[in-house]
């Protein structure tokens, strides 16, 4: 997962602003957008911006679930 830490530990010395890319390797990934990320070398693509949205929905379902299960007993 690409984090801040992830930033500044991977950057190349001659394109720090550039993330190594962890399908091909290569300090070539950029920002394309808000949370989506893409390596100019490979087209590897990754979108952060809806990764935690859909993990704390499906959270959120199941623990209502639960708690509607609890509740009818």
């Amino acid at each position: 997962m690409l984090t801040s830490s992830a930033w500044i530990e991977s950057s190349h010395p001659y394109h720090p602003h550039h993330l190594e890319c962890p399908h091909c390797g290569r300090h070539t990934v950029v920002t394309k957008a808000e949370g989506y990320f893409v390596c100019l070398s490979c087209g590897w693509e990754r979108d952060l911006a809806n990764e935690w949205g859909y993990g704390l929905l499906r959270l959120l379902s199941a623990g209502g679930l639960l708690l509607l299960f609890l509740l009818l007993l």
